[in-house]
């Protein structure tokens, strides 16, 4: 290892590169994950104890990307993939999909290489699909325009106009930039470009300072490295980000940052830290970014190898990532569907899809969304304030962990109102375990629905 939190060292052969790349790349999103989502409950829940695991495994992945550990850092990211849900991003659903394949593979790169960059074209051919839909392409409720705008103001710098042209081209480059990525990918003499375009979106994107894409965009990085040819790769190797100091030294100081970060981001005193947990990250990750995307230009090379291949475990894997990716227009789960920051909308058998006329639902859960007047609880408060109807099972999973909340709410024309919401049981009854891994967002009361940035407390 010449040190830096993911690149670098000396010493693997060459058929060794692409599972070593992918290791530290795969430990950095694991750090990232954990740090960006440090809102996630902290210990002594169970998830923060898992969280902590996986943010501990991931920073020792960085540095000593063997089998043995790579193993462990997929077992534990699996396990904080099942606890967190169902609140939970698509990135992390699709780095326990990753893990599911590293484990059935033994870890054994030459059984699950092939997997995952199926993996990943499948994973963003329904992420850039989803985004054919009228709310994205309209600007005054295109995800696009927000995030855009959000970037902007960050950096204190003048957001795009209403009624704007600069609005239409951020819609259209968005959508054509993500369509365009698959077919780059899976044409050997245009991959290299394939990954250049995805990296370099989606680094950019990741340098919102609003949010916190870095984690969404480190786990993409870990499977666009696989469609790197050879030679990038061994270049590749020789990219540190302390390349200018002692390889011992700036593994030490990544080992101290990684670990306080981690920390801080699972523990109770991070309410007291989140200037750090918001702003110290960044630090790190621009820096990265920028290197990353200028080594990645200034090493172009062709691609010559047959590498889009996968065998019968790696095929089983695959039409279940598929299955999540289509289970939105089935209304199956309309949450981490790989549907995010879409302004898709797929409820009650309707669909705002360009291409999809209608969904065909194959489960209830829309009938009679909830509309939430009054709560003594501000997460359900939420609802009323921005607008937003709570699908009913979501809403009893939420009230089945809070039975003594109060609320008034609207469901079927009929008002209700419960001093606790144990008066009525079916209201705290959590129902069948497959709701928690099958969750439903909420539904916009505005039309055309907003770009919903983040999860509701019930989705």
């Amino acid at each position: 290892m010449s040190g830096g939190p993911a690149l670098g060292g000396n010493g693997s052969r060459v058929n060794h590169l692409p599972r070593e790349l992918f290791s530290r790349l795969f430990g950095l999103s694991m750090i990232a994950h954990v740090v960006g989502n440090y809102g996630q409950p902290d210990i002594p829940r169970l998830v923060g104890w898992a969280n902590l695991i996986v943010g501990l495994l991931g920073l020792l992945l960085t540095l000593l990307p063997e089998r043995v550990l790579l193993l462990a850092a997929s077992f534990a990211t699996l396990a904080s993939v099942a606890l967190e849900m169902p609140v939970t991003g698509n990135h992390w659903l699709l780095a326990g999909f990753v893990s599911l394949a590293v484990l059935v593979g033994r870890g054994k790169y030459e059984q699950y290489g092939g997997t995952l960059r199926w993996m990943f074209v499948i994973f963003y051919g329904f992420a850039a699909f989803a985004k054919v839909n009228r709310g994205f392409f309209d600007p005054t409720t295109s995800c696009a325009v927000f995030y855009a705008n959000e970037g902007l103001s960050a950096l204190g710098l003048p957001t795009i106009p209403g009624g704007s042209l600069l609005r239409e081209i951020t819609i259209w480059t968005t959508v054509l930039a993500e369509l365009a990525v698959v077919p780059l990918l899976l044409t050997r003499r245009t991959r290299y470009a394939g990954v250049v375009l995805a990296s370099a979106f989606h680094v950019m994107i990741s340098f919102d300072l609003g949010q916190h894409f870095y984690d969404f965009t480190s786990v993409l990085l870990c499977l666009l490295v696989l469609f790197l040819p050879k030679e990038a790769m061994i270049r590749l190797k020789r990219l540190s980000l302390f390349a200018r100091f002692n390889p011992r030294v700036g593994s030490a100081v990544w080992l101290i940052v990684g670990a306080v970060l981690v920390v801080l981001a699972v523990t109770p005193v991070a309410r007291n830290s989140n200037g750090v947990l918001q702003s110290l990250p960044f630090l790190l990750w621009i820096p990265f970014g920028v290197i990353w995307i200028w080594w990645l230009v200034r090493g172009w090379s062709p691609s010559r190898e047959k590498i889009m291949t996968t065998n019968a475990a790696g095929v089983v894997l695959l039409a279940i990532v598929a299955a999540n990716g289509v289970a939105p227009y089935l209304e199956l789960k309309t949450a981490q569907g790989f549907n995010m920051y879409s302004n898709l909308l797929t409820a009650a058998g309707e669909t705002n899809h360009l291409v999809i006329p209608r969904t065909l639902p194959m489960r209830d859960g829309y009938e009679g969304p909830v509309r939430i007047i009054e709560s003594s609880d501000a997460g359900l408060e939420l609802y009323a304030d921005l607008g937003y109807l709570v699908a009913y099972p979501e809403l009893r999973r939420f009230l089945s962990e809070r039975p003594d909340t109060s609320l008034t709410y609207e469901r079927f024309g009929q008002r209700i109102s419960l001093s606790r919401a144990r008066e009525v049981s079916e209201l705290v009854d959590s129902g069948p375990w497959w709701w928690r891994f099958l969750p439903l967002r909420s539904l916009d009361r505005q039309t055309p629905p907003r770009c919903q940035a983040v999860f509701l407390p019930a989705l």
